[in-house]
């Protein structure tokens, strides 16, 4: 397992007290809905260690003082949207009274370990204003002439745009999680592309904690993603722009299974287990990657242009669809139901305005990295009764890394002519790290 070592500053870090009866407890959170164990040690005699979220007391202030203090949290990368890994460490007082609080971040590699080191020294800051003090005062008498002080200064996954004109790889989307960006190109870069990227995860999240992830029953502004796409053909260019959230998740009985594999991830993360911190983190990942059911919904509006020119832009397709997408054993069998209507202005193209409405089923069964899927749908057109088409194909997924997939369609489009479906493509997801660079 790769794992990326943080040793954070300043070294040490000052812990400043008021008494030196002081209790000493301190908290450890987690964000960005990753895992994190913790252990805690002074002059290499183990303090505590494990899931430190709520505050944990590690001893008296005259027990501590004037030792080093280490506190090292592993963290293992296992949120899809975002390798990024943000910790909040908090000392406090039996008086709830806050000592010391710093919030770090760092990645992790993909489905790796962030490892952050940091070290601490407690600190009586009244002893040490009486000792400074008379320096302090003669200081501020010898400023006093100058100017005057104030105490203020003293402060411290398919894009909806392809789905919309009928050239994805697939037009029932199976549920995924969009990456921090991602990026989709058809037939090896000839037919076009989509680029996607989730807002939410282009920044941190401290308070978002691994278990919060599956807990939401509503997760729209997680998996809210933005796309644009373009398509290219012989005789005029497409460009579409789209968004897509999750209405409504829930994962069931499985939400016990993934209590007990935090558990067990954070235990393992604090002894620092990293072979079985692996095989847990790809047992929780699977587990988190499968909700019994969910509800998703998708928008997308197009433009064309029939001489590929800017001053001959014209809007005439948008849509708006729902996938529901069910496991009825929480396994790798799954099937997902589409409704989807969509609008069509082609007076542009000869003909009149159109309304369809689309309704299909899709199969899926997953095998390793390898996915297969069947869909059909049917598209019913309100406006001209002679047109009823269809689209049905057969599709392979095949996941090369962790961000890398290749995908391959065949089958028939729902148009009357050139209803052929040959598609290879090729599917790219981002870390946040690669956004700063991009």
């Amino acid at each position: 397992m790769e794992i990326n070592e943080h040793a954070l500053q300043p070294n040490p870090r000052n812990v400043n007290t008021d008494s030196p009866s002081d209790e000493i407890y301190l908290s450890i959170k987690i964000g960005n809905g990753q895992i994190g164990g913790n252990r805690v040690t002074c002059n290499n005699e183990q303090l505590v260690k494990g899931n430190l979220t709520e505050p944990t007391f590690i001893g008296k202030y005259n027990s501590l003082s004037g030792k080093e203090i280490e506190v090292k949290t592993n963290v293992l990368d296992v949120n899809s949207f975002t390798n990024r890994c943000v910790i909040s460490t908090t000392f406090i007082n039996q008086d709830n009274k806050i000592l010391y609080s710093k919030m770090d971040n760092g990645d992790a590699p993909e489905n790796g370990v962030a490892s952050f080191t940091g070290k601490y020294m407690l600190r009586f800051t009244l002893l040490l204003l009486l000792f400074f003090s008379p320096f302090i005062s003669l200081k501020l008498l010898a400023q006093s002439n100058v100017n005057e002080i104030e105490m203020s200064h003293l402060e411290t996954p398919s894009s909806p745009g392809l789905i919309l004109f009928d050239e994805a790889p697939s037009s029932i989307e199976k549920p995924t999680t969009p990456q921090g960006l991602g990026l989709s190109v058809l037939g090896l870069g000839q037919n076009g592309g989509a680029l996607e990227f989730a807002p939410f995860w282009l920044k941190d999240h401290p308070e978002l904690n691994a278990k919060a992830l599956y807990m939401d029953k509503s997760p729209i502004l997680s998996h809210l993603s933005i796309s644009i796409a373009s398509i290219n053909s012989d005789d005029q260019n497409y460009f579409a722009g789209g968004i897509r959230t999750r209405l409504f998740q829930t994962y069931g009985q499985q939400e016990t299974l993934l209590d007990d594999l935090i558990t067990q991830i954070e235990d393992a993360l604090s002894d620092g287990d990293f072979d079985q911190v692996a095989i847990l983190g790809k047992a929780y990942t699977n587990t988190l990657e499968k909700p019994v059911f969910n509800i998703d919904l998708a928008a997308a509006i197009g433009i064309s242009s029939l001489s590929n020119s800017f001053e001959d832009l014209t809007l005439n397709r948008w849509a708006v669809w729902t996938s529901f997408n069910w496991r009825p054993h929480g396994d790798d069998f799954y099937f997902t139901l589409l409704a989807r209507y969509l609008y069509h202005d082609i007076n542009s193209e000869g003909m009149n305005e159109v309304d369809y409405l689309d309704s299909g089923i899709r199969l899926n069964y997953d095998i390793s990295k390898f996915t297969l899927s069947l869909e059909w749908i049917q598209r019913s057109n309100f406006t001209q009764d002679s047109f009823n088409g269809y689209r049905v194909a057969a599709l392979g997924s095949y996941k090369l890394t962790d961000n890398f997939f290749l995908t391959t369609t065949v089958g028939k489009n729902f148009s009357e002519v050139n209803n052929i479906i040959a598609l290879a493509g090729l599917n790219f997801g981002f870390s946040r790290k690669n956004i700063s660079a991009f």
